[in-house]
């Protein structure tokens, strides 16, 4: 579900590059947008990438989601299962380019398009034909998330690397549920009352 998200969002940003007039884009090859893990690459692969690299940093619960029933009424019965988990995605959007004037313009196109579209449904993203969306229905919202210079200090040092041009998101409300019925009974329908 992580990987799922993750990689939709890499495949929706790569599809708005690709849309560019050719007198628009940069010099980069097909696709920009890469999920890696920047803190497994070196300084020369970072720089020799000219990519935008997604980054998972954290993970959070949506508290405010937390109070959901354990059960649910389907047909003629109830079925007692565990609410399903909603959680919230920090990702780091990086800019690593060879020079860093295409870095800036890559970000600022990152930016333009999640100001354009933050809610991705179902019925308003570009699935690619060649590959199954494993979600049948979803929401996604994606916010940007402003980071203070302590906290950006601690993300790159963890980070072992130096700082480039990046943007921070907070990925909200995904839902992780696994199909796991505890019990199934009947529904009260009728109360009678025996005065013996």
């Amino acid at each position: 579900m992580l990987y799922d998200t993750l990689n939709f969002l890499a495949d929706q940003l790569n599809t708005y590059f690709d849309s560019f007039d050719q007198d628009d884009k940069l010099i980069h090859s097909s696709p920009v947008v890469k999920l890696e893990n920047i803190g497994l690459l070196d300084e020369t692969k970072l720089k020799a990438s000219d990519n935008v690299l997604i980054t998972l940093v954290n993970i959070s619960e949506e508290k405010t989601l937390k109070n959901v029933p354990t059960y649910i009424i389907e047909a003629d019965k109830t079925v007692y299962k565990n609410p399903p988990v909603f959680i919230n995605l920090y990702v780091l959007f990086t800019a690593c380019m060879q020079k860093y004037d295409h870095g800036l313009i890559y970000l600022s196109h990152v930016i333009n398009y999640f100001q354009g579209q933050s809610i991705f449904t179902t019925q308003n993203s570009i699935i690619k034909k060649n590959k199954e969306t494993p979600i049948e229905d979803f929401k996604v919202i994606v916010e940007l998330y402003s980071l203070t210079t302590e906290q950006v200090n601690y993300i790159w040092s963890t980070l072992g690397g130096k700082q480039h041009p990046f943007v921070c998101y907070k990925v909200r409300l995904l839902q992780m549920e696994k199909d796991s019925t505890k019990e199934t009974r009947g529904i009260i329908t009728d109360i009678h009352i025996n005065e013996k």
